[in-house]
């Protein structure tokens, strides 16, 4: 049955079946049928695909740029671009999806080469999300840079309903050189706050990985890193590079699709190139793939084995997160309290501004029309309630006491169960008030939260206020360095502030009534402020340490001062790190007996090498083979190994029968423990030392020409070195809690 779709009615084209025959020749892929549907009557462009959207949507999204430009043609040619305006299931326009992926060629055929559609960047979907925030998102800079010049100052297109601008975006999913080119062009965005209250710089206050001082980086790794150049990204020539990137890319002209009937190729797509643009381009792409293979056989091998690129990538972090904090010193009150003057908008921008709108919040709402009473209305509806809450949140929300008192009305539950529902409630409800805390602190409060000095520095130079704020739990920047267990905090306001300021810090007391102390002598184990070491016993031995170093800098008195739960400081940390105290114990016992069963079978060898001398005696009883190097080494061998293997046996036995107390794990265990690991790895290379030296005289001197003999021992010494690989961490973990008088920072940096 043949039908002529160019004198359908709208009623007509409504028809089921006529859609489904279309719909299946998109999902087939059948574009040459899908573009002559298009050709033939507007009413094709409107019939949505289930779950994709139109066949533009789906033309966008399968990367078909040949297919888009004939779409759109036929979609402006009927004069009716109702089309470019829909939305798929994700709440999506054509636009939407080609600048979530990239495509920038797309973008223009969709818009126009001369912006004639430019209006479609300002459609929003159901978040207030345009296409140009959908590109942010996904990294696209390309197609952020060419969305943004048809609107350069109508800032509602980098914003969404919660508030949340496209700076907040870069920052949180750690794209701070899109970050900072995002705040060269809309530079007034850095003071914008979010629904939560929360501006850029306080975003920025949250990411250790832009900060030197939030990563921890090994030795060697970091001699690396300062080898390594970066340079710091000028944003206005970053910006004109890849606008001529995108200016060159696009110099491919396409011709019309060509109709062929019968058992061929009915659609071809074909690229008008003179002979010199193919040229260019067949050398240009060898140029690429030598450049590929290059980099693949001699660069790669080399950056990989060194984590080159891997320390690449977290300098280049570094250098950017630095220069976007500079960024936002240029303006520190706007940026740090947020708010800011009213921007200029676009002429073109379809909303009127009032004269009372001072503000950019306030401008922002204005123009998308964000009225107060539907905020109302919604509050009213739901006033303590999220609809994604958990009935457990709901019930933390809401409070313990009355949800116990309903449960306990209508469902029948056992003293067990009411004691860890009310326990669990507990937590939630704990939880839920440090998350609340967290929106509520400033940008230096997070900054010293995490460790971040360099943003604790830059605020205090220019706006020194901040060393005297403090969070809605009365607590300070010194007292969540101590909380937080982040000791490079402390030493910075130690010694960057006058003895007074310090001492006012000091003297604070959060809500509880929790000193500095108090704070310190909570534990760390298992919890998000953890050490990074190599068992229970060392985070106890840090924890030891920790407490005594803020000891050393509060006043005397404090050591007896009772918090809200009239408790003191050690007697916090006794209860506090009873289950810690156990399984370092524990630890600590399952450790000495492996090594203790490992010293003592050394020994044994050691004393039965000894008492068997290569070559025998001679009658007076002198060894045969007195005065050789190697006897000579076989003999100091032996004895250092039965004397260090017997060493580490009876040090191991000491610490098994210690008391182990508190006290002890200060110092005397952890050094125990480092003399034990030192003797044992002593004992284990002497030995081997004294097998080789007597096993040298079995061999012939067949063995000892051509260094044969050499390999051979070196090859016997792979265990140990494969052995004290895998003990270097203990030992360095040990060596650092016994020298160091001040534990590292907290493990909520980068390790690496």
């Amino acid at each position: 049955m043949a039908y002529n779709f160019s004198t359908l009615s709208e009623a007509q084209f409504s028809n089921s079946e006529e859609a489904m025959r279309f719909s299946q020749l998109v999902m087939d892929e059948n574009w040459p049928d899908v573009i002559e549907k298009f050709e033939e009557d507007s009413y094709f462009h409107k019939i949505e695909i289930k779950g994709r959207g139109t066949a533009l949507h789906v033309a966008v999204s399968s990367g078909l740029k040949e297919v888009v430009k004939c779409l759109v043609k036929e979609i402006i040619k009927h004069l009716d671009e109702t089309s470019l305006r829909m939305i798929n299931e994700r709440g999506a326009t054509p636009l939407h999806l080609a600048a979530n992926a990239g495509y920038k060629d797309m973008c223009e055929l969709i818009i126009g080469r001369d912006g004639e559609r430019k209006y479609l960047i300002q459609v929003e979907n159901e978040n207030g999300e345009t296409p140009l925030f959908w590109a942010v998102q996904e990294r696209q800079t390309i197609v952020f840079l060419y969305l943004r010049q048809f609107y350069p100052t109508d800032f509602s297109i980098a914003i969404n309903r919660n508030n949340t601008s496209i700076l907040h975006v870069a920052i949180q999913r750690e794209m701070f050189d899109l970050a900072i080119i995002i705040i060269y062009s809309y530079e007034s965005l850095s003071s914008l706050k979010d629904k939560d209250g929360a501006t850029p710089l306080k975003t920025l206050a949250t990411k250790t990985s832009a900060f030197k001082s939030g990563s921890r980086l090994s030795w060697w790794k970091l001699i690396l890193y300062y080898c390594y150049p970066i340079r710091k990204l000028d944003a206005e020539t970053t910006m004109k590079e890849l606008s001529k990137e995108y200016a060159n890319n696009e110099k491919e002209d396409y011709c019309e699709v060509t109709l062929y009937i019968g058992d061929e190729l009915e659609k071809t797509y074909t690229k008008r190139r003179s002979l010199a643009q193919s040229c260019h381009h067949i050398l240009k792409s060898l140029a690429q793939s030598c450049h590929h293979i290059l980099k693949l056989v001699l660069r790669w091998p080399i950056m990989s084995l060194l984590g080159l690129e891997e320390i690449k990538a977290i300098k280049e972090k570094h250098i950017y997160g630095g220069q976007l904090l500079k960024e936002f010193m240029k303006e520190p009150y706007g940026s740090y309290m947020g708010g800011g003057e009213t921007p200029y908008a676009d002429k073109n921008y379809d909303c009127e501004i009032n004269d009372d709108s001072k503000h950019f919040q306030e401008f922002i709402k204005v123009a998308r029309g964000v009225g107060d009473a539907s905020m109302d209305n919604t509050k009213e509806d739901s006033p303590n309630m999220d609809v994604k809450d958990t009935t457990f949140l709901a019930a933390a929300k809401s409070g313990i006491k009355e949800i116990m008192e309903e449960l306990n009305a209508k469902v029948s539950i056992t003293s067990d169960q009411k004691g860890l529902l009310l326990i669990a409630m507990k937590n939630i409800k704990t939880e839920l008030s440090e998350e609340e805390n967290v929106l509520k602190d400033t940008a230096y409060l997070i900054a010293a939260s995490f460790g971040i000095i360099e943003m604790m520095r830059a605020l205090k130079s220019n706006i020194r206020s901040v060393i005297l704020e403090t969070n809605s739990n009365n607590e300070n920047a010194l007292l969540l360095g101590v909380k937080n267990r982040q000791p490079l905090v402390i030493q910075f306001l130690l010694n960057s502030l006058s003895k007074g300021d310090f001492g006012i810090l000091n003297l604070q007391i959060d809500k509880n009534e929790n000193t500095m102390l108090h704070l310190a002598a909570y534990t760390s184990f298992q919890s998000k402020n953890t050490w990074r070491l190599s068992g229970a016993a060392m985070q106890l031995t840090w924890d030891i340490k920790w407490y005594q170093y803020i000891k050393e800098l509060v006043p005397e008195h404090f050591s007896n001062k009772d918090n809200k739960e009239r408790k003191t400081p050690s007697e916090i940390f006794k209860e506090e790190h009873k289950e810690l105290l156990q399984k370092s114990v524990d630890w600590l016992k399952d450790t000495t007996q492996s090594y203790s069963v490992v010293a003592a079978l050394i020994a044994g060898v050691a004393f039965a090498t000894s008492s068997n001398i290569p070559g025998g005696n001679k009658p007076t009883g002198e060894p045969t083979l007195k005065g050789q190097p190697a006897f000579e080494g076989f003999a100091i061998s032996s004895l250092i190994g039965l004397y260090f293997s017997v060493t580490a046996l009876i040090i191991f036995l000491s610490i098994l029968t210690s008391p182990k107390e508190l006290e002890e794990f200060r110092l005397n265990l952890p050094m125990k423990l480092l003399f034990g690991l030192i003797s044992l790895f002593v004992s284990v290379v002497a030995m081997l030392v004294s097998f080789c030296a007597g096993h040298f005289f079995v061999l012939t001197d067949e063995y000892t020409k051509g260094s044969i003999l050499f390999y051979l021992y070196i090859s016997i010494f792979l265990p140990v070195t494969y052995y004290a690989a895998i003990q270097f961490q203990l030992f360095v973990d040990l060596v650092n809690v016994i020298w160091k008088k001040v534990p590292p920072p907290s493990v909520k940096g980068v390790l690496l």
